[in-house]
């Protein structure tokens, strides 16, 4: 009888259990309680029976890990716009705005919105008007009206003069860009003269800020 098939079976025989190795290490589990608590790869849900996948099968009912059962949220709503600015109360009619309207304003202010100005935008006539009306004893009106007149002027002038962006040569002239800043410029000392019972606050400067900016 021949004996020569018999390593040939006894390969094929290695062969279908390498095989059949290969294909249960394959199908083992691969997450959870089954693998020793392990999570599967690329964030794929472990399911009830520690398989790793990305189906509803995988990722609902029983899923031990990195679940998201369910449709992808939707994206977030849109941010509610900002709230509209609050409205100026209602103007003194025997206030500044009797001495300085609207007009004489822009006029004595021409450039302070040109783009090359800082502030621009930031000055409005609304708002000036609102800060004279909150001061009542600024352009008093137990003062003669010659004097209230010199008081707003006086004020605007020095203002003005603090926070021109003008140069000689200017177009309108050098007084006409008052107000085209509303901080010190160039600040490189932060003004801050250290005291304990007064501490200044950690990172702040103190350069001048507004209108008012006394040289």
């Amino acid at each position: 009888m021949s004996t020569t098939g018999a390593p040939s079976a006894a390969r094929a025989a290695t062969a279908v259990l390498c095989v059949l190795a290969a294909a249960l290490i394959a199908h083992a589990e691969q997450c959870g309680s089954q693998a020793g608590g392990a999570l599967c790869p690329n964030g794929l849900c472990c399911s009830e029976y520690g398989y790793c996948g990305s189906t509803e099968a995988y990722c609902c009912a029983g899923c031990q890990s990195q679940c998201s059962c369910g449709p992808s949220p939707g994206p977030s709503p849109p941010s509610p716009p900002p709230p509209p600015p609050t409205p100026i109360g209602p103007v003194d009619p025997d206030g500044v705005a009797s001495i300085v309207s609207e007009d004489l304003f822009e006029q004595l202010l021409l450039h302070r919105n040109d783009p090359a100005c800082l502030a621009h935008g930031f000055y409005t006539y609304e708002a000036f008007i609102a800060a004279c009306d909150s001061f009542p004893d600024f352009a008093g009106k137990n003062l003669s009206d010659e004097a209230r007149k010199r008081e707003v002027a006086a004020f605007l002038g020095q203002t003005s003069h603090e926070t021109t962006g003008g140069w000689p040569t200017a177009p309108d002239g050098p007084y006409a860009w008052g107000y085209c800043f509303k901080e010190e410029l160039n600040a490189v000392a932060d003004y801050c003269v250290p005291q304990p019972e007064w501490p200044c606050a950690p990172g702040k400067k103190y350069f001048g800020r507004g209108p008012i900016q006394l040289s």
